[in-house]
């Protein structure tokens, strides 16, 4: 399991193309090996099989053809019966040793020499046995014999006992001449029986040459190193062809009871295919052998044939799939190279999109995050740069020249007119109005801080404009633990006064109003002064929207604390106006409503 696992990891660390390459090889191999080798021992079983028939079939032709030999033979068992000095010879009783008489030696010449004339030159011997001691042997090269005496333990002779008048045929064995020459024969026996008393006579042998087998069997040619002989019934050889080694294993393998099959046997270490076919009339088994491999060579060529134009198919295939896997990948190791390169802060590469698939459409993406990244890194540093500008521009701003001469002016005034309570109030309140403006570098404040700066703001102006300004403020209390960036109501308030009260006749009325609506943020700045007309406000309009700048030198205005907000919270948010002439103005900030438990967790996660 471990090196199954392993072998997993490793496939998946591979590039596409390698992956592609090694799918598309088994995806090929795989079921092309199985269906060949299937295929393959399907068409060697058939033709194995069929080659088997055809050998049987063979091996029952040439039993058909020794079976018709044999029966010539046995009829030459009968010959007795035709010629009554032979019976009346076998009839006769005779002492061992009992010499013939001239007339008997006539005639039975003349018997031995019709057996010899109607076997043709095939037979070699021919012998009678009386059962009442008469016998008569002719054997090759030799004189006849009449002290031939049968032996009576001899297996022949029981089976020919057993098998009531049948003939039986005698395996190949050795016959010795009257000189000493060793003969190889196989013969047949009959038992003689009187045609009127059914008495028992005696017996005749015929004795045969096996060359006249060996010659049948030389006809016959199963394959280049095929093996045919003939076995009796205990297995022995009988005969077989001039090249053909007998194996004697074999006979054992062949099913007991079955007259004829085809089975297979291992010999020296190699598959032999055996067709066996029993002889109705000697009960031989003609038994052929031929080597699978010897068959099968046909079959072997045919296969490595297919083999070998599977190899080169399966070669041209791998060299496309190679090719293949290489081209369709060839984009994405392009896009590779190019997102190396942004890595190194390289942005100003592109993707070429040539295709609409989804390595183009991957393309099209990758382009799309270059340029956001860029666009973003860009808006980073801006927004870097201008926040530091908007810093010390609002802190440069946030009390000008004009305003301080003014509170000045009111403190040494009340402090003459009025005593010291006032002067100690706006004191105070100038002195918290500094130092909030002093702390403008921190990056959020609470609403509830930007709020106390504008009240300690208006509470100056009230007493530097006496009645003439209204000022109310309402705000929810979800609101005021919302994070804002600093310094953003109290320079939209002093837009108010400047540019709308303090140009106006008469008293003035400021309202501040802040809510929460559907997680954004909203406040509200309105004025009852001169407003202004509709070419103004879209000119202002205008510039908010597509300026970059700040707000002008004295960085003081709606265009500042606009950029200010759009740098920190992007394009979504911001400044917008209404506004008609002599009706009075609107401004209403919107930002992200973030509470500050929420902006804590946030900078715990950023750090």
């Amino acid at each position: 399991m471990k090196r199954i696992s392993s072998m997993i990891g490793w496939f998946k660390n591979q590039e596409l193309a390698r992956k592609l390459i090694l799918i598309n090889f088994i995806l090929v191999m795989l079921p092309l090996s199985i269906m060949g080798y299937f295929a393959f021992s399907r068409f060697a079983a058939t033709l194995e099989q069929k080659v088997g028939d055809y050998q049987q079939q063979t091996m029952k032709q040439l039993t058909l053809n020794l079976d018709t030999y044999m029966a010539e033979l046995d009829r030459l068992t009968l010959m007795p019966y035709q010629y009554e000095p032979i019976i009346a010879f076998l009839e006769s009783k005779r002492d061992h040793g009992q010499a013939l008489t001239l007339e008997e030696i006539k005639q039975l010449n003349g018997f031995v020499s019709q057996v010899f004339l109607n076997g043709r030159i095939d037979i070699v011997g021919v012998s009678l046995f009386g059962e009442s001691g008469a016998s008569y042997v002719v054997l090759p090269e030799s004189q006849y014999v009449t002290t031939y005496k049968l032996d009576e333990n001899a297996q022949w002779l029981k089976n020919e006992q057993m098998s009531i008048g049948q003939s039986t045929f005698i395996g190949t064995h050795n016959i010795q001449s009257t000189g000493g020459t060793i003969f190889p024969v196989f013969s047949i026996a009959r038992e003689l029986r009187s045609f009127d008393t059914g008495k028992k006579l005696g017996y005749i042998v015929i004795d045969v040459a096996p060359s006249v087998i060996h010659q049948i069997l030389s006809q016959v040619t199963l394959g280049n190193r095929d093996a045919i002989y003939i076995t009796d019934q205990n297995g022995g050889v009988v005969a077989g062809k001039e090249h053909a080694q007998p194996i004697a294993a074999i006979s054992s393998l062949l099913q007991e009871g079955e007259r004829e099959g085809v089975t297979h046997a291992a010999v020296n270490g190699e598959r032999q295919l055996v067709s066996y076919v029993t002889s109705s009339v000697t009960e031989w088994k003609t038994i052929g052998i031929v080597p699978v491999a010897e068959l099968m060579k046909d079959s072997f060529l045919i296969r490595n044939s297919i083999m070998l134009l599977g190899i080169i198919c399966v070669g041209l295939a791998m060299l496309m799939s190679v090719f293949l896997a290489f081209q369709i990948t060839k984009p994405l190791r392009g896009l590779i190279k190019l997102m190396r390169k942004v890595e190194h802060g390289d942005l100003l590469v592109s993707f070429p999109v040539k295709q609409w698939d989804e390595v183009g459409h991957l393309g099209k993406a990758f382009n799309t995050m270059v340029s956001k990244l860029s666009e973003l890194g860009y808006l980073l540093y801006e927004t870097e740069i201008r926040e530091k500008d908007a810093q010390i521009a609002a802190l440069q701003s946030k009390i000008n020249p004009h305003f301080l001469y003014n509170t000045l002016g009111s403190i040494s005034m009340y402090a003459e007119v009025e005593g010291n309570q006032e002067v100690v109030k706006m004191t105070n309140n100038l002195s918290r109005l500094l130092r909030y403006s002093l702390n403008g570098q921190k990056e959020r404040v609470s609403l509830k801080d930007e709020l106390d700066h504008v009240r300690g703001y208006m509470t100056i102006q009230k007493m530097r404009y006496e009645e003439r300004i209204d000022f109310q403020l309402e705000s929810v209390e979800a609101a005021l633990t919302c994070k804002v960036i600093p310094l953003i109501i109290q320079p939209i308030v002093e837009n108010a006064i400047n540019h709308g009260i303090d140009q106006g006749i008469g008293n003035g009325k400021i309202s501040l109003s802040c809510r929460i609506d559907e997680s954004l943020l909203r406040i509200v700045i309105e004025d009852d002064g001169i407003g202004m007309t509709e070419e103004k406000l879209s000119a202002i309009r205008r510039r908010l929207q597509y300026s970059k700048d700040l707000g002008g030198s004295s960085g003081n205005g709606l265009l500042n604390v606009h950029r200010r907000i759009v740098l920190h919270y992007g394009e979504l948010y911001g400044l917008s106006l209404e506004s008609m002439p002599y009706q009075g103005m609107k401004v209403i900030l919107t930002l992200p409503a973030v509470h500050e438990e929420l902006f804590k967790g946030r900078e715990d996660i950023h750090v």
